[in-house]
């Protein structure tokens, strides 16, 4: 953020955030999404990820279905913050396009407030047309949405007290220009390859050089969807129950999966992982966010071969 001292990024070793399950679609049918929620939150700390995210939507809307509801970030990132003990906790991302910049950076003050700096803040200019609508918020024209972006920015880092640590997400000229002036954090979310990846970050080193920042001192994030397993059988089962939890996800396999997502056991998801150069965090969505054992194998055997 403006008025920040950046510092350069020690980019020796990948950091590793997971996506929390939010919605209702997130969790086995008949399981309520805040002890899920908490549960996986609770396990990713203890198993020494680095950070946990929550996504802005208050729903998504799903084929042949009711829309999926969501538990509110903030709120839940403030009871997560005061539930874990050393992750952080983030929005990838909060719309600026839905609440007033001084709604935002009071919310997120009171979040920070909880978490003893471990709050980070990731915002967008917002985008989805149905939550706008179902909320009676005029969906403003991009350019009237960026300008929001950057007062809510500036209202962030008027709200005093400890600095809450900074994200921005977009891949367009002015979000990253945004982001190379105001930003400890950039995202691009979701599944983008890494030469796309690569170019986006080249790009982002000549908005820095523009606003004449060292781009070292902005960090890298990507948010990639994995599903990793022991052996192609494991992963095949991890595919049935995701296919069993909604009729609309009924013809995912894995031939599709494999084209567009990290898939493969351990190893072989740790290489396509860190082939995502000058990526100083990845933020991983599992298959299915609530599943913990999946979780466990992720930390156990793909973390530690980022992190050598």
């Amino acid at each position: 953020m403006a008025g920040h001292r950046h510092e350069s990024v020690n980019t020796v070793a990948m950091r590793v955030g997971i996506a929390l399950p939010q919605y209702v679609i997130d969790v086995e049918p008949g399981i309520e999404v805040w002890p899920a929620m908490l549960s996986i939150a609770r396990r990713a700390d203890a198993l020494g990820l680095d950070s946990v995210w929550l996504s802005d939507h208050p729903f998504v809307e799903v084929p042949h279905a009711a829309p999926s509801g969501a538990l509110e970030p903030f709120v839940a990132a403030a009871s997560l913050l005061r539930a874990t003990e050393r992750v952080h906790v983030g929005t990838l991302v909060a719309s600026a396009s839905m609440r007033a910049p001084g709604l935002i950076g009071h919310q997120f003050a009171s979040v920070d407030a909880a978490g003893s700096g471990r709050a980070i803040a990731g915002m967008g200019a917002g985008w989805y047309e149905p939550e706008h609508r179902a909320f009676g918020v005029p969906l403003r024209s991009f350019a009237a949405r960026a300008v929001a972006l950057e007062e809510t920015l500036d209202a962030l880092e008027a709200g005093g007290g400890p600095a809450v640590s900074v994200l921005v997400g977009g891949t367009g000229r002015r979000m990253l220009d945004l982001a190379a002036r105001r930003a400890d954090m950039w995202n691009v979310a979701w599944d983008v390859g890494p030469e796309t990846f690569a170019g986006l970050n080249s790009r982002l080193d000549d908005a820095c050089a523009a606003a004449g920042r060292d781009p070292a001192t902005l960090r890298r994030t990507v948010g990639l969807n994995v599903a990793v397993g022991r052996t192609d059988r494991a992963i095949d089962a991890a595919i049935e129950r995701l296919q069993a939890r909604a009729a609309f996800l009924s013809s995912i396999d894995r031939p599709a999966l494999q084209r567009h997502i990290v898939i493969g056991t351990p190893d072989r998801c740790a290489a396509a992982l860190a082939a995502y150069a000058r990526c100083d965090q990845v933020i991983v969505a599992l298959l299915m966010r609530d599943d913990v054992e999946m979780l466990e194998l992720f930390a156990s055997e793909v973390v530690p071969l980022l992190r050598s």
